[in-house]
């Protein structure tokens, strides 16, 4: 069966919480794109948010995205590797409406083999351990919102810093003392810092006993990377700036992490994801899931890569639970478990049909 269709729509997803603030950003509304290949009455269906970090605009990420889903038509299912070949090449610029489209296709591709994304790859879903972002907000607040988190039975959190020492550690001290030394807690400093101040940083984190420093300092600097992890007491991981196998490389070569994060939109999907959690196994490096931002189809293929590689630590795709998505049900979180379904494609569920129009 070959893509007789194809399709590129919008979205914009309300964030629950307005005042939701990392790295300098405040994130009211999240914009980004929804994609849809169709072979005859089956549809695959992809997301991918837009990032100021990744995109000039959304409407960048639109064209882009129009772009790599018309190359697909005529594709035949039936050797998913050249219809995968189709999607070109990662770079920044194209990977986050590149990892849409791959969504899509691998989406359609496993619905018309009726069965899983996962199983397709030759992996088992299983449940994810997942973690709650809790974003830059007072320290009495912050810790509030940690409470409610663990008490709706999430054993994990990340907090965010902001380079700002003294208030970031009394932000997540405030944090640990509402959860007790059970949490798994990270924190992710979003390149605040420069390799001295980070290194004072992780020090001063010493007794809050935190599980992982994600990014403290500029991602094109591999050099303090590897000074901060040359003093530090706790993983030190990288995160931003892995956008094609060559800045992995570069990481690995300066030894200056001990894990990275793996995000679908900034590396170009979840094939090339996977090729990084690999390529960072054979040097000793550990991959963990990094943040799936938007509704609940990127959690579920964020969540895939843990049924097809041994990712480390807590992930990051529960997020879709302060964004509405009033056209897909939300995927099962029982017991900081996300429930990966062993259903067609991705096990996404529309609650309506695809409303925008094909093309192709």
């Amino acid at each position: 069966m070959r893509i007789d269709g194809w399709s590129v729509a919008p979205v914009e997803h309300r964030n629950l919480d307005p005042e939701w603030h990392y790295a300098g950003r405040d994130v009211p509304r999240l914009p980004g794109i929804r994609v849809a290949l169709r072979a005859g009455d089956l549809t695959g269906e992809g997301y991918a948010p837009f990032l100021p970090h990744l995109d000039a605009s959304p409407q960048a990420l639109d064209a882009v995205a129009r772009r790599i889903a018309a190359g697909l038509t005529g594709a035949d299912l039936a050797t998913p590797d050249a219809a995968l070949a189709r999607l070109g090449p990662c770079a920044k610029a194209r990977n986050a409406a590149r990892s849409a489209v791959e969504m899509a296709l691998l989406d359609l591709a496993a619905r018309l083999r009726g069965q899983s994304v996962a199983r397709m790859l030759g992996g088992v879903p299983a449940p994810v351990p997942v973690l709650r972002i809790i974003p830059v907000k007072s320290p009495d607040h912050m810790a509030a919102i940690a409470s409610g988190l663990v008490s709706e039975g999430y054993g994990a959190l990340k907090l965010k810093a902001t380079g700002v020492q003294a208030e970031d550690i009394a932000r997540i001290a405030a944090v640990r003392a509402a959860v007790g030394p059970e949490v798994v807690l990270t924190v992710d400093a979003n390149q605040a810092c420069d390799a001295e101040s980070a290194q004072r940083f992780e020090a001063a984190l010493g007794p809050l006993d935190i599980w992982s420093l994600e990014q403290p300092v500029p991602a094109g600097d591999p050099a303090a990377l590897a000074a901060v992890r040359g003093t530090a007491r706790t993983r030190i991981e990288a995160d931003e700036g892995l956008f094609a196998s060559g800045d992995l490389a570069r990481i690995l070569d300066a030894q200056a992490t001990d894990g990275i994060s793996l995000k679908l939109a900034r590396s170009g999907g979840l094939l090339p994801s996977l090729d990084m959690a690999r390529a960072a196994a054979a040097r000793g490096v550990h991959a963990r899931i990094g943040t799936a931002f938007g509704g609940p189809l990127v959690s579920l293929a964020t969540a895939t890569l843990a049924a097809l590689h041994p990712c480390t630590g807590p992930a990051e795709c529960a997020e879709f639970r302060h964004f509405d998505d009033e056209d897909h049900h939300w995927p099962e979180i029982r017991d900081g478990l996300l429930h990966l379904p062993d259903a067609p494609g991705f096990g996404q569920v529309r609650k309506a049909p695809w409303p925008a129009p094909w093309q192709g």
